[in-house]
């Protein structure tokens, strides 16, 4: 076949290429190592177990019940002589074969009120003819330590009614608890794991901890207090005559078993370690772990392979990568590919040049942030009854938007306040800013009122914005302590709010005034306004303030401005501005600021 043709067939993208050589190979792997794990653990491990620990409990259970059988079925012998006298021959019988079975350490007969203990030794009172209608009961009792046989023993009780219904005695057939259970205690899996006998009520009647001292009385001694696996075996019990329970974990840290008793209400229960039960689940974990180290490398060696020509291209990305965050900008990657891979190298070179020139701006916008920000006055002015303070907060890295608080030369009770919006935001107004600024304080250090030092700034600035349309509102106060007045020009800038906290009234510094930079010839007006003698407070703000808008585009406005200061003229004029921001910052929430904020305060008396 032509090389040419074979090329043609080979991937050309990465996504073929992961998908023919990695995914399919992968997924190969993984379901027969799936299928193999499936194999091998199958539930026929557990139900294994299971089996062997039911049929334990079962063949120790049945040895109980066998030795507990053998009397029971002696003491039945006096159920056939029910409704006629039996024989005392054959009762003595009965009772010397009780008597003599293993594990039977007394006989006591009681037949109306007379204890005949003696009479089956062959001593003392002979056996009495018996004759009774029914026989009722034939009950185990619990265990309990005996002091006549310094042993703990059990008794089989059943008693011997008339046609009354009078009791006409009762014959006891007490066994040794050791004798009964001492075959178990032996064997290898009682002592190599927690073993239990409980009655119905979760008493534990031994396990085996307790063949230390069988002269200590039990306390408390109940089934099912330790942990929540006796308290579910106990819960199950009781429901169920054998089965299984497994404790938290996987593996379990313990699994229990259980199986009731035929001949007593009791039952065996036996608790394992988790880990030793399941050793061939844990076997298999291993094996799998195994198979899957194997499968694993198998698949990076042919992940490796395939992708080897990928991995370079990569590492030289990576490697371009860490140079660009360290600001060093070299020569374009090759482009060695058709896939994704080599459109992603070519996309890299064409980022790499597009961030080279916007770190260049960046660069020079954060020059001329720091210039603008220095260019600034201090945030606030205070001297005898007067107390200004300002701030501007920029929705870019620069503005228009300017304040200015400057002291009268010579005069300490006379300080001209200025605050202005130049139209646009970013370097250009920035620049126009720094225009107006010089200007103004060029201007300030010569003779002249208000509306004079507007007229000239005005002029000299239009020589630079009739071209560009550009154009600048300023409010330009001056507060005159010592003649008391308040002197005014409005160049198109909102109107100062002016508040007077004795009579909670509210009213505004206005005036005609047109946008500095839009007509050279125009002749500024001065107001003036006499100062009461009570406090004021006077607040000059960009539109910024009163545009502030929300979520829900509602604008902050003038009236939340005066409600802020009504609530706040105790405080000083720092404060004041504080709190007006803060209640801005609150009301647009997450909406970001899209316009400047300028925001002068000053207090005056």
């Amino acid at each position: 076949m032509n090389l040419n043709n074979l090329s043609k067939l080979s991937p050309t993208s990465l996504q073929q290429r992961t998908t023919l050589f990695i995914l399919l190979p992968t997924l190969v792997i993984l379901l027969t190592m799936g299928f193999m794990s499936m194999l091998l653990i199958r539930q026929a491990l557990l139900d294994q177990w299971q089996e062997t620990a039911i049929a334990k409990l079962q063949q120790a259970a049945h040895h109980i019940d066998m030795r507990l059988l053998l009397p029971k079925k002696a003491l039945k012998l006096f159920r056939e002589e029910e409704g006629i006298e039996v024989d005392r021959h054959i009762a003595q019988f009965i009772v010397a074969q009780l008597r003599e079975m293993e594990g039977v350490v007394q006989v006591n007969l009681e037949w109306k009120g007379n204890r005949i203990n003696d009479a089956f030794t062959g001593r003392g009172m002979s056996m009495p003819h018996m004759n009774f209608s029914r026989m009722k009961g034939l009950d185990v009792s619990t265990p309990i330590y005996n002091s006549e046989f310094k042993n703990e023993t059990v008794s089989l009780v059943t008693e011997f009614w008339n046609d009354n219904n009078e009791k006409l005695g009762h014959i006891e057939v007490i066994i040794s608890f050791y004798d009964l259970i001492g075959q178990i205690v032996k064997t290898p899996w009682w002592k190599s794991n927690k073993a239990f006998l409980v009655d119905s009520q979760g008493n534990i009647l031994t396990q085996t901890e307790l063949f230390k001292d069988m002269r200590e009385k039990r306390k408390d001694n109940l089934f099912g207090q330790n942990n929540s696996l006796e308290q579910k075996t106990l819960a199950s019990l009781r429901e169920n005559r054998s089965g299984t329970i497994f404790g938290p974990g996987m593996p379990p840290d313990e699994i229990s078993g259980y199986y009731h008793l035929d001949e007593a209400p009791w039952t065996m229960v036996i608790i394992a370690q988790g880990e030793k039960v399941l050793q061939p689940i844990m076997k298999f974990r291993y094996s799998y772990l195994f198979i899957s180290a194997v499968g694993i490398t198998l698949a990076l060696l042919l992940i490796r392979i395939t992708t080897n020509k990928t991995t370079r291209a990569i590492r030289r990305l990576s490697k371009g990568a860490n140079d660009l965050a360290a600001n060093t900008f070299g020569t374009e990657l090759q482009i060695t590919s058709r896939d994704e891979v080599g459109e992603l190298t070519r996309n890299f070179n064409t980022m790499s040049k597009r961030l080279q020139e916007r770190l260049r701006l960046q660069e020079a916008m954060n020059i001329a942030r720091e210039v603008q920000q220095n260019l600034l006055p201090q945030s606030s002015y205070t001297t005898e009854g007067i107390d200004i303070c300002g701030i501007t907060l920029y929705c870019d890295e620069t503005g228009g938007d300017y304040f200015d608080l400057l002291p009268h030369p010579g005069q300490q009770d006379k300080v001209h306040i200025t605050a202005g919006d130049v139209v646009g935001h970013g370097i250009g107004a920035a620049l126009m800013m720094a225009t107006i600024r010089a200007l103004v304080r060029c201007r300030i250090s010569h003779s002249g009122g208000p509306a004079a030092i507007m007229r000239d700034v005005n002029r000299l600035l239009c020589r630079d914005t009739l071209k560009s349309g550009n154009f600048i509102t300023l409010f330009y106060l001056v507060v005159d302590t010592a003649t008391n007045k308040l002197e005014w020009v409005r160049c198109g800038h909102d109107p100062a709010i002016v508040y007077s906290p004795e009579n909670h009234s509210f009213s505004e510094l206005k005036g005609k005034g047109l946008a500095l930079g839009v007509d050279p010839s125009w002749e500024y007006q001065a107001n003036s306004l006499p100062l009461d003698h009570g406090p004021q407070i006077i607040v000059i703000g960009s539109d910024g303030v009163w545009d502030a808008e929300n979520e829900d585009e509602e604008r902050f406005g003038r009236e939340r401005v005066k409600t802020v200061l009504a609530e706040n003229s105790h405080l000083s004029s720092k404060r004041i501005i504080a709190a007006i921001t803060d209640e801005i910052t609150h009301f647009r929430n997450t909406k970001p600021l899209t316009d400047d904020i300028t925001l002068v305060i000053t207090k005056i008396g």
